[in-house]
């Protein structure tokens, strides 16, 4: 039963240290890539908040702009619709009554 106790660790009602990453102690040197983040990271956010913003913006104006133009050629279409209609219009109101004057209107075939 003594190995087996060796093996066991006794608990204790301490909290566990956690070890923590990056620069802990003074003595300890950093190393290159901890200290190129460490000074380039914070000018970096400014950088990417600007390049989103001004990305943002620009796809609102190109939306914008597309909208327009859609509306423009939607309004050509429409006035062009409405031409050919005036037209035709025209044509029916020059052109003879193509419809029979023979027809009596109370000769109807129901009884009402």
């Amino acid at each position: 039963m003594a190995p087996l106790m060796r093996l066991a660790r006794p608990r204790s009602l301490r909290v566990p240290q956690r070890q923590t990453r990056g620069h802990s102690s003074t003595t300890e040197p950093r190393s290159a890539h901890s200290e190129w983040y460490a000074s380039m990271l914070p000018g970096m956010i400014p950088v990417a908040l600007l390049g989103s913003a001004v990305y943002l913006g620009l796809q609102l104006l190109q939306s914008q702009l597309d909208h327009e133009k859609f509306l423009d050629e939607a309004r050509d279409r429409v006035r062009q619709l409405e031409e050919e209609v005036d037209r035709l219009q025209e044509e029916r109101a020059l052109q003879p009554s193509a419809i029979p004057s023979s027809l009596n209107p109370a000769s109807k075939w129901w009884p009402w």
